[in-house]
């Protein structure tokens, strides 16, 4: 009997620790835009989450770095490039922030009916609360923008 009350509470703290766990602030986008998927006449491109980061090599004052994970399924009958280049992000004044570059960011030559999934990392201001992802790919006039909230930055 013992044993079987210790097993019930044990249960209940792992389910307590990960409705808590998932209830944390550290990734938020919001709902309006939080997920959707949007299209060019090339691909289906969805950010899928939003998080700051703890980053050594973001030497700008007064910046912290946002990653952005991203998927993107070419709907086209060719191959097509897409990377993390091809984002920027906008704040509320319009300032541009570009992406900073990493090893796992998101890039490739994406075949026919294919999906990638990578990162992009943003050094912005910590100051920021609201950017908007823009999806605007060199040489082309395809464009797609989603609204967001920085993470913790309600």
């Amino acid at each position: 009997m013992k044993m079987k009350k210790l097993v019930v509470v044990f249960l209940a703290s792992i389910i307590v620790t990960v409705v808590l766990g998932g209830c944390s602030s550290n990734s938020v986008v919001d709902d309006s835009e939080w997920n959707t998927v949007k299209k060019t006449g090339k691909f289906e491109i969805q950010v899928t989450s939003a998080e700051l980061i703890d980053n050594n090599l973001n030497t700008d004052v007064g910046h912290e770095t946002l990653k952005l994970a991203v998927q993107a399924k070419n709907i086209s009958k060719e191959a097509v490039p897409i990377g993390s280049g091809d984002f920027y992000l906008k704040d509320e004044d319009g300032k541009k922030y570009t992406f900073t570059g990493s090893e796992s960011s998101l890039g490739d030559v994406v075949k026919a009916g294919k999906t990638i999934e990578g990162y992009g990392y943003y050094s912005i201001p910590k100051e920021s609360k609201k950017m908007m992802i823009v999806y605007n790919p060199f040489q082309s006039t395809d464009q797609l923008k989603w609204e967001m909230t920085v993470p913790g930055k309600k």
